[in-house]
C-alpha cells in the first residue's frame, strides 16, 4: 500500500506531464484527501491487505459510514486515490465507482461571543477594525473581503458584484481611518485591493484569507454567520430578506433559518414542543 500511496502523492504534488496528464494539487488539498481516506487505509492495512488493488467494492461499502458528512468526506478521499491509481494502471478497477456519496450534513451556524466582536471592532489596528466592521455589520464573506477593490467603496456605499450596500456609520469611520493609514504606510503602491500588507503592497495580488483571519483575531466566517443569525432572529426567519441583504441562495438562507426550529434551541429557551414549527411553515 505504501508504494501505491507514494505514487498517488507524487502525482498529486508534482502533476504528470505525460498521459495520463494531471496538474499538481496544493498541499492543503493533498492533506485533506489523505486525512479523509486514512481511517479506511489503516483498517485495510490492519486486516492484512498488501496492495490497494486487493480492495473491492464490498470492502469500501463495509468501511463507509452510513450517511452524512462522515460518509461524504471518506468517500471523496478514497475516490481521489483510486481514480488516480486506476488511471496509472496500479489497480484494475476503481472500487469506489458508482457508490452513492450522499449529502454532507450541514452544521448549524452558531453565534460568536459578544466580547470578542467588541474587541475586534475596538482594535487599535485600523485594518483589523475595518475588517471586523465590514463583517459584523454587513456580513461580507472572507472571499469578498479578500477581493475588495478601492473603487468598490464610494459615496458611502459598497458596490459588490451582486448588490450595493449602504455602509453603516461605524463602518465608514473605521474605513476612513484605515484608508488614511494605508495611504500613509504605502503611498506608492500600485495594488488596487482595499486590504494589503507589507508583501502584497509590492505586487498586484490580493492578501490571503489566512491573513484576514489573523488580523481579525477570529474566524471571519464565524463572525459573518453571527451577523446573519442576528438578522434571522430579528426578522423571524424571513428568507427573502436574508437573500436580499446578504446575497444568499434560498438553500443557503434555509441553513440559517433552521436555527429557529431546532428542538434543542427551543428547549434551551424554555419553549414547549408545541412551539417547534414544522419545517417549511411560516
Amino acid at each position: 500500500m505504501t508504494a501505491d500511496l507514494r505514487l498517488w502523492f507524487e502525482v498529486m504534488r508534482h502533476g504528470h506531464t505525460s498521459p495520463p496528464r494531471s496538474r499538481p494539487r496544493t498541499p492543503k488539498n493533498i492533506q485533506a484527501a489523505l486525512r479523509r481516506a486514512m481511517p479506511a487505509l489503516h483498517t485495510w492495512a490492519t486486516a492484512g491487505h498488501q496492495h490497494l488493488r486487493e480492495i473491492t467494492r464490498d470492502d469500501v461499502l463495509a468501511i463507509l459510514p452510513g450517511s452524512g458528512t462522515p460518509r461524504h468526506t471518506m468517500l471523496s478521499g478514497l475516490r481521489s486515490i483510486f481514480r488516480l491509481l486506476k488511471a496509472h494502471k496500479r489497480v484494475f478497477v476503481n472500487p469506489t465507482a458508482r457508490i452513492p456519496v450522499g449529502r454532507p450534513s450541514g452544521n448549524l451556524p452558531l453565534p460568536t461571543p459578544v466580547d470578542r466582536i467588541r474587541e475586534a471592532l475596538a482594535s487599535d489596528d485600523p485594518a483589523s477594525a475595518s475588517i471586523a466592521a465590514l463583517v459584523a455589520f454587513h456580513a461580507l464573506s472572507p472571499g469578498q473581503l479578500r477581493d475588495l477593490q478601492l473603487i468598490d467603496i464610494h459615496a458611502g456605499r459598497l458596490h459588490l458584484s451582486d448588490r450595493t450596500i449602504p455602509l453603516a456609520q461605524p463602518v465608514r469611520e473605521r474605513l476612513r481611518a484605515y484608508l488614511d493609514y494605508r495611504t500613509a504606510r504605502w503611498p506608492s503602491t500600485a495594488n488596487t485591493h482595499l486590504f494589503i500588507h507589507y508583501r502584497s503592497a509590492n505586487h498586484l495580488g490580493p492578501v490571503q484569507i489566512e491573513w484576514l483571519t489573523h488580523r481579525l483575531g477570529l474566524s471571519a466566517q464565524a463572525l459573518r454567520e453571527d451577523r446573519i443569525l442576528h438578522e434571522v432572529h430579528a426578522t423571524g426567519g424571513d428568507i427573502r430578506r436574508l437573500c436580499d441583504l446578504f446575497g444568499l441562495s434560498v438553500s443557503g438562507a434555509e441553513r440559517y433559518t433552521a436555527v429557529l426550529d431546532h428542538p434543542n434551541i427551543n428547549r434551551a429557551n424554555g419553549l414547549p414542543e408545541s412551539h417547534i414549527r414544522p419545517k417549511g411553515t411560516a
